[in-house]
């Protein structure tokens, strides 16, 4: 079954506990004038360890006024941050190619280093990986760290359908 929607990237928000370790300068770009991709750097100053865990959350609103999102049941529960990228990476990050220097994780998460300045040029990502239909409205997708450093990141969107 093909997908029933699009998404367009409005805007990126983030917080960080601690600039010493994590520093985030991301934003939607307009690569064209009808496509928006993610821009700017991820700079971590720390290792993920055993205790770095993170989870993804998704909430919706019909009109996109800050207080009326509710959260959905599509969501990735806490995990160990390795094991995240063990089992995701392929669905999320491979496609990514040459618009970033994240690492390409071709063994175990627990083999690469991702202490060091993360750029994103122009990143579109696909709706590959996401549900065959989707209500139109706005979406946050929320991303959550903790452990040596609490931060998070949360993109928002538009979806539409193509029905």
């Amino acid at each position: 079954m093909s997908k029933t929607w699009t998404f367009e990237v409005l805007d990126i928000e983030y917080l960080t506990a601690n600039e010493d370790l994590v520093k985030i300068n991301l934003k939607a770009e307009h690569i064209n004038r009808t496509t928006l991709g993610i821009s700017g750097t991820l700079d971590l100053s720390y290792e993920f360890s055993e205790d770095t865990m993170i989870e993804m959350l998704m909430f919706r609103s019909a009109s996109g006024n800050a207080d009326s999102y509710q959260l959905l049941p599509y969501r990735i529960p806490r995990m160990q941050i390795h094991d995240f990228f063990d089992r995701f990476y392929d669905k999320m990050f491979k496609d990514a190619g040459p618009c970033t220097n994240f690492p390409v994780i071709e063994t175990k998460a627990r083999d690469y280093q991702f202490r060091k300045a993360i750029y994103f040029n122009r990143c579109i990502f696909n709706n590959d990986h996401m549900p065959n239909y989707l209500p139109g409205g706005y979406y946050k997708a929320k991303v959550v760290i903790s452990g040596e450093a609490d931060w998070s990141l949360t993109v928002l969107f538009q979806v539409e359908s193509t029905l």
